[in-house]
């Protein structure tokens, strides 16, 4: 996973994060994907997501500006493979602020990556804002269905 950093306008730039590196950034990005964690509705905490990037499980990306020296924003992302022998990039967080700053500066590494790892494309299940990212903003990405969810108050 050494893909290199790239940037669209000299200030953002965007790039992976090896497991062995987590830790220098994870104090900048656990505040983001806290917020994300919560809409998860207990699929994920900020722990399981630690333990599945320091465990190679899943992939970090960061978006961050060099000039002011700040974390914008950070992508989860891994490889889902399907019975049928589809596999797909599937980003199961997207967090940060000012996302219009940096999610096109990162949609473009993303894509590279999944075609680089023999990916037939990229999959999310998200809130309706990501359709900002995805179909608002690339035809090729397709709005198939809208997930919904309901959980038993009392436990089991």
């Amino acid at each position: 996973m050494n893909q290199v950093a790239k940037s669209l306008n000299n200030e953002i730039k965007f790039s992976a994060i090896l497991p062995k590196d987590v830790f220098v950034v994870w104090k900048h990005i656990d505040k983001y994907l806290e917020r994300s964690c919560k809409r998860s509705n207990g699929r994920h905490t900020i722990d399981t997501i630690y333990k599945q990037i320091i465990d190679g499980e899943v992939n970090l990306w960061v978006a961050f500006d060099e000039e002011q020296d700040i974390i914008k924003g950070c992508v989860i992302t891994s490889f889902i493979y399907y019975p049928t022998g589809l596999k797909m990039l599937h980003i199961s967080q997207l967090a940060g602020k000012n996302m219009q700053e940096w999610i096109e500066i990162g949609r473009p590494i993303l894509n590279s990556w999944a075609k680089d790892n023999s990916c037939n494309g990229i999959e999310a299940m998200g809130r309706k804002g990501f359709s900002h990212w995805s179909t608002k903003k690339d035809e090729a990405w397709q709005e198939s269905h809208v997930h919904f969810e309901m959980q038993f108050k009392e436990k089991l």
